[in-house]
């Protein structure tokens, strides 16, 4: 009896030193990945500083009682067992837990470490070097087991007070977190599912950086587009079209929400939406309707799940959107930064573990983007369109974007327009017009199948591009919508912009617009003359600071003028659009005087300090 409270002493003191080391190492995983977010251009950017830190606190103590949880359920054995010795051994398994937590935080500080310095990282290994990762982080693992085990000052009350004061802090931010959140997560006006009606298929079909004046539908002289030539005959076209952004992901993101980027805060990757624009979308709208959702872009920059768009589509990228863990999580925090910064991380250590064992290749998002050689072919991507068309039994809406024109470095079928000499020059225009012709025959493919089918009077398809040749804002881009029985064919020649598809497309589907939708339909006739088309460009992401955060330039385009104010220099210019075809009388056109401080009041109403721009 004598030996009895000190043995209950020691055990009490064993299992406080799992509870420690299980807290702590779950917040010192947090904060590492928050500084390395925090400190870079992120979703964390644009949040308040007390914001940011509760994020860094939500996700701290989510994974802390994830982790908690993990233990109790690998340490049962040992609270089963009254021999001191194997109860010793079996409460070790206890440690892997925070082992494993401190091990991925090893990985990640070294990744982004040699990543940063030395422009090397996992992502780039092969072969053995993937096993020597492999190696070190199973050493390191074990090292940390042991160093968990015997770590004295873990077993002390102080590292307790410590552990349950930060799960306090966390306890309040979630609660925080879930009341700001609110209980009702879909913005969709809370409209009930309705697959009762018969829609046609849509197919929203995207050229990355299309400058109309490139294509011969639009009057090019170099016969580039043959094949959209003779669509364009029996199909709606905009002659003047616009983007609404220079970016491709925030572009994507309006001919997705038919809403500006400065309406959906989204400018760049790595903007995310957020609260209610999470869930007002085009996709969610069709596939609350029966609709099959899907999106075949690029990782992260066309990625509807990187993007936080969420209950829109089924598959992107070929990934199931179903995940149930996701669902658990949104539920308990709401759609909140919380929640996307701690699937961010979960994605981070995940893909990198999954690479260094060989079980599943890290992707590397950039060389897919810049790199021909490396991302994923468009050849490759219309046959999963056709491969969705062929194996449906509902309608169906895909949301592609195809890269052969993608810059600076261009790929395509069969070289027509440029010459051997200029294989390796950047924004060779002769290898752009060889991409392009590449696009066309894309698309022919496309409609050829949606006709050899019978589909073809039952599809919507939908041609355009996310902004001009070199990002450009201020260049026609093509819009070319064909409808079932070539219904609708005729040309609108007054200006109008990429966040007019989804009113379009809701507009023929008999479904009304939503109000928080900003473009309009274009089978409502002409658009007025003297209309307002707005674009914002960004500049460097590592330009991102107050007072205007990620914009660079906002632009404003009427009839066939432009505006322009530089946020960042305090510059304005103007100019004229080449090749615009419904020009409008000089007289008519607003002085520069007016659309300056109109581009002030629009930067205004959603909530930017214009101080330093006032004249």
């Amino acid at each position: 009896m004598l030996n009895a409270s000190p043995r209950k002493t020691n055990n009490l003191r064993k299992w406080r030193a799992l509870f420690n080391l299980t807290v702590l190492s779950a917040y010192f995983y947090a904060a590492m990945e928050w500084v390395f977010f925090a400190t870079k251009p992120s979703s964390l950017s644009v949040l308040s500083s007390l914001d940011s830190v509760k994020v860094l606190f939500v996700t701290a103590g989510t994974i802390a009682l994830a982790s908690l949880g993990f233990v109790i359920v690998l340490s049962l054995p040992a609270l089963s067992i009254s021999n001191p010795t194997w109860r010793s051994r079996l409460l070790t398994i206890g440690y892997i837990v925070p082992a494993l937590v401190l091990s991925i935080t090893a990985l990640i500080l070294l990744d982004n470490f040699t990543y940063t310095v030395f422009e090397f990282g996992i992502v780039l290994t092969s072969g053995y070097r993937r096993g020597l990762y492999a190696l070190g982080f199973l050493l390191f693992l074990l090292w940390m087991i042991r160093f968990g085990k015997r770590e004295v000052w873990l077993r002390r009350k102080f590292a307790a007070y410590l552990s349950l004061s930060l799960l306090a802090v966390s306890t309040m931010g979630l609660l925080a977190t879930r009341l700001s959140s609110g209980l009702a997560l879909n913005g969709l006006d809370n409209q009930s599912p309705d697959a009762s009606g018969s829609y046609p298929n849509i197919i929203i079909l995207g050229g990355d950086g299309l400058s109309a004046s490139y294509l011969s539908a639009y009057g090019s002289d170099w016969k580039t587009t043959p094949f959209l030539n003779d669509l364009a005959k029996a199909s709606l076209v905009a002659e003047n079209a616009f983007p609404n952004a220079g970016s491709t992901t925030a572009s994507t993101t309006s001919a997705l929400t038919g809403k500006e980027p400065i309406a959906a805060k989204v400018y760049r990757y790595p903007d995310i939406l957020s609260g209610r624009d999470s869930f007002q979308h085009l996709p969610g709208l069709l596939r609350q309707r029966g609709y099959k959702t899907v999106e075949i872009g690029t990782p992260y920059y066309v990625d509807a799940q990187r993007l936080n768009m969420l209950e829109g589509f089924d598959i992107v990228n070929n990934k199931s959107l179903n995940l149930p863990a996701a669902d658990a999580l949104r539920t308990l925090l709401g759609n909140s930064p919380s929640t996307y910064f701690v699937q961010t991380i979960w994605e981070r250590a995940s893909e990198r573990l999954l690479h260094i064992f060989f079980i599943k290749e890290m992707r590397n998002p950039l060389k897919e983007v810049y790199d021909p050689a490396r991302r994923i072919s468009d050849d490759q991507r219309v046959d999963q369109i056709i491969d969705q068309l062929d194996h449906t039994d509902r309608p169906v809406f895909i949301f592609a974007h195809l890269m052969d024109t993608h810059g600076p470095k261009f790929s395509f079928r069969k070289q027509v327009f440029s010459t051997l000499s200029n294989v390796g020059a950047d924004w060779d225009e002769g290898r752009y017009r060889d991409a392009i012709l590449s696009f066309d025959s894309h698309v022919k493919k496309i409609y050829d199948h949606l006709a050899e089918t019978g589909q073809l009077d039952n599809t919507i398809l939908v041609i355009y591009t996310d902004h001009g040749f070199k990002y450009a804002t201020s260049e026609r881009i093509p819009i070319i919508i064909h409808f079932p029985e070539n219904v609708n064919a005729g040309i609108r020649k007054n200006n109008v912009q990429v966040i007019d598809i989804p009113p379009t497309l809701l507009n023929y589907l008999g479904i009304p617009a939503p109000a928080w939708m900003n473009g309009t339909s274009l089978l409502n006739g002409e658009a007025p003359a003297s209309r307002e088309i707005i674009s914002t460009t960004t500049g460097s992401p590592k330009e991102i600071a107050p007072p205007f955060y990620q914009i660079n330039i906002v632009q404003v385009i009427v009839c066939h003028k432009w505006y322009a104010l530089d946020v960042r220099e305090n510059f304005f210019d103007s100019g004229t659009i080449t090749g615009h075809t419904a020009k409008c009388d000089e007289g008519l056109l607003p002085p520069d005087e007016f659309v300056h401080q109109r581009i002030l009041e629009y930067l205004e109403e959603y909530g930017y300090d214009t101080s330093s721009l006032q004249r």
